[in-house]
């Protein structure tokens, strides 16, 4: 009895040292990672645009005199991640321009760590200065919903299209997002041991991937890659591990994006794509915004849960080309 004791003792220690020990690796790693700059961690011949100050990366697909079609991306994603949909789109006569939003990606990350709805906002509408761009489509999934909501209502004459992939927006909250061990995870090294061991650790990529796919068969090694990829660039876990608190959980519920009359004021035209089998945003979500908006349509993808644009591109291009085509004379 004594001996199984000191052996269900011994696993308990061991259990509770790796526990302690497996974050301390994790952030280990990412500081021997994360070494290289923006600019020299971005693929040859990367784009660049100064935006506040920031180098923000962009990716370009189609003709340059082609409608305009801007696409922020979600959580933990960049620009080459809307691949699928970017390319096919571009060749159907659109300019299509996927934008690295920061913390994420290849773009700098701002001194003051300000990831809110109104500092995306105003990094959207200025990178659209930055291209010359007065008028625009834009596509916006998940998590990037809430900026690009958010520059939209405060410029809705500069918008000739919105679209929104499964956006993240939480209206209706009538309590700040609670932050779990918020009073811990403020100080810096518990916020970048959790950030390392997770939204920053390329072991957790595929992991990840594959809560927000239907088919564990789309999350290939290749797709896992290109969402490593930016994993090196300096700084990472560190910007990462503030978004936290200034974006991912941050009080919004005063942003323009949070109140539904600036919904039912905004004219353009609106496209709502939502996966059926969301998980993260539930259809229901989805129906709540197309219905808000006077001009809206609301297209539900059977088999598919958070990432439409990577569960059936071949069906996003479709919508979206359909519904620019019909929004914009210029696509016809």
């Amino acid at each position: 009895m004594r001996r199984l004791i000191r052996i269900v003792g011994w696993l308990a220690l061991t259990l509770v040292v790796l526990i302690v020990v497996a974050p301390i690796g994790f952030r280990g790693a990412a500081a021997l990672r994360e070494t290289r700059s923006p600019q020299e961690a971005a693929p040859p011949g990367a784009l660049f645009a100064t935006v506040g100050g920031l180098k923000m990366h962009y990716q370009v697909w189609g003709s340059q005199d082609g409608p305009p079609l801007l696409l922020f991306h979600g959580t933990v994603s960049w620009a080459e991640t809307y691949r699928d949909i970017a390319a096919p789109l571009g060749e159907q006569g659109f300019r299509v321009i996927a934008v690295d939003m920061p913390p994420f990606g290849y773009s700098e990350r701002p001194a003051n760590q300000d990831y809110s709805r109104a500092a995306h906002a105003k990094r959207v509408l200025g990178f659209a200065d930055a291209l010359g761009l007065r008028h625009f489509s834009v596509g916006v999934h998940s998590y990037g919903g809430g900026g690009v909501i958010e520059a939209a209502f405060s410029a809705p004459d500069r918008i000739d299209a919105l679209i929104v992939l499964d956006v993240a927006l939480g209206l209706g909250q009538t309590e700040a997002p609670a932050l779990p061990f918020a009073s811990l995870l403020d100080r810096d090294w518990p916020r970048q041991l959790l950030t390392a061991s997770t939204f920053t650790n390329p072991f957790m990529t595929g992991f990840g991937l594959r809560q927000f796919i239907e088919n564990d068969d789309l999350v290939t090694a290749e797709r896992i890659a290109i969402y490593k990829r930016p994993l090196n660039v300096e700084g990472t876990t560190n910007a990462v591990g503030h978004w936290l608190f200034s974006g991912l959980y941050n009080d919004e519920r005063k942003s323009l994006a949070a109140n539904r009359a600036n919904y039912r004021a905004f004219m353009p035209p609106v496209l709502v794509i939502w996966g059926r089998d969301d998980t993260t945003t539930p259809l229901a979500q989805g129906q709540e915004i197309a219905s808000l908006f006077p001009h809206a349509e609301l297209a539900v993808l059977d088999g598919v849960n958070h990432i439409p644009q990577v569960e059936r591109p071949q069906d996003v291009v479709r919508l979206i080309a359909n519904f620019l085509k019909r929004a914009l004379p210029a696509a016809q």
